[in-house]
């Protein structure tokens, strides 16, 4: 999913989002744990990892596709046979196959999200996270950033619309109100690992953001998303006017 509510607090990695019960992303970050944050059952619902990718400046499509369709009801990657035949073509197509130009643009959205479902979306391909088998989360390919991060603790009451009884009476033990309003639930979470791309990383000042070269930066601003398909621009220092 494009996560866009999300801020740090602290300096330690920790750090917390809110997200939207419906969301088939909640459902899979309230999946019942283990003690040992294993997926093998039991009444523990914190311990659940997952991942988050920092895009750039050229993704701006990529990250709308991911945002307009959910993986309930299919897989938003291509199929390895749909993304060998564009390798072999050299072909990156500006827009599905059979897209009508002449359709009014409600009717080509629709088109585009079946075309998603049925043959996933172009440039989204997936890579390990860290070295190969450390773990089953992966990273999206072109991203420069990679964060492994852990949910530890969720505010508000999930829905029963989407979760089982048993965890909305485990969290509503705890809240009595919602955390934000009743349609969104708050995460809390904390980095276990990050990597980032050496043009992206200031070691003299421990930062992440685009390096320059003679004042001139020379890599791509990587993207932060206000949301409503609006996206920000994060630059270096010197091309700040």
């Amino acid at each position: 999913m494009v996560l866009s509510w999300l801020t740090a607090t602290n300096n330690e990695g920790h750090f917390l989002f809110s997200i939207h019960k419906s969301r088939y992303s909640s459902q899979l970050l309230l999946a019942p744990r283990g003690v040992d944050g294993s997926s093998d059952g039991g009444s523990n619902y914190i311990g659940v990892e997952f991942s988050l990718s920092v895009p750039v400046k050229g993704m701006e499509e990529i990250v709308l596709d991911v945002g307009s369709i959910s993986g309930r009801f299919c897989s938003k990657f291509q199929s390895d046979a749909a993304a060998t035949s564009l390798v072999e073509v050299g072909l990156v197509a500006p827009q599905p196959e059979g897209m009508d130009d002449n359709l009014s643009n409600r009717r080509r959205k629709k088109q585009k999200k079946q075309n998603i479902k049925d043959n996933g979306i172009i440039g989204l391909v997936p890579i390990p996270i860290g070295n190969e088998g450390e773990s089953d989360l992966f990273a999206i390919k072109g991203t420069v950033a990679h964060l492994r991060c852990r949910a530890y603790s969720v505010i508000g009451n999930p829905s029963s619309d989407n979760l089982d009884a048993t965890i909305e009476k485990a969290y509503c033990a705890n809240s009595t109100q919602p955390a934000v309003d009743d349609d969104h639930l708050l995460i809390m979470a904390d980095v276990i690992d990050a990597y980032v791309h050496p043009s992206y990383w200031d070691p003299n000042k421990m930062l992440f953001r685009p390096l320059t070269k003679e004042r001139e930066q020379t890599v791509p601003p990587y993207l932060t998303f206000f949301g409503s398909q609006t996206f920000g621009y994060v630059v270096s220092s010197c091309d700040v006017i």
